[in-house]
Parts: C-alpha cells; structure tokens; sequence
C-alpha cells in the first residue's frame, strides 16, 4: 500500500525511537491486560485482535511480490490466522489472574509433597 508505505518513511522512520517505545509501552500493557482477570482480558484481547488486524494489512516485510496471492501468503496470512486463533478466548471466562493460577498450582504441588 503506497499510503503506508509513504506514512512509515515520512513519519515513523525519522522517529522511530519514540514510535519503539510507544510500540513496546502497547504491548506491555496488552499483556498485562491478558495476564489479569475479568474483563480487562476482553480489553486486552481486543487490542491484541486490532493490533494483529493492522499487522495483516501492514505485511511482515518481506519484500513484494507481483502476485497478490503469494503477498497475503507470505506476508499476511499468519498474522491473520493468529488474529482469528484469539477469537475463541472472548468467550471463556477468566475469574483468575494469571498468577492466581499459578500461586494455586504451586500450592498444590506442595501440598501434595508433604
């Protein structure tokens, strides 16, 4: 896409430390969001899925290739297939964080050790 192509050159490369750091204060957050409990999971699986959308319609970066088939075959379809994969989570329920859960196996493992 030539507009994303001129925004990352104009815009993102001559900053690129600033847009890093943003990039990695996001991720950080999703996954702690993904890491807790109740409804910030929701929150955090959402912006992973959008995240992961606007990886898909960015490409991995490898360079073009004539055949558009071929460009969504390597450089979009595992990202979207990973964003689909997410899908399924909106539905499960997260009563416990991720170190609850981890805290409760590590006690029971002890317990049934003594």
């Amino acid at each position: 896409m030539a507009a994303s192509r001129e925004l990352w050159i104009y815009l993102v490369m001559p900053h690129i430390t600033f847009f890093a750091l943003l990039l990695a204060a996001f991720e950080l957050a999703t996954g702690i969001l993904i890491l807790s409990k109740g409804r910030y999971v929701n929150i955090g699986l959402a912006a992973s899925v959008l995240f992961n959308l606007f990886l898909v319609q960015l490409g991995l970066g490898f360079p073009e290739v004539a055949c558009s088939g071929r460009d969504f075959l390597l450089n979009r379809l595992s990202t979207l297939l990973f964003a689909l994969l997410q899908i399924p989570l909106f539905w499960m329920h997260f009563d416990k964080s991720f170190p609850e859960l981890l805290r409760n196996r590590l006690h029971k493992l002890v317990s049934v050790g003594r």
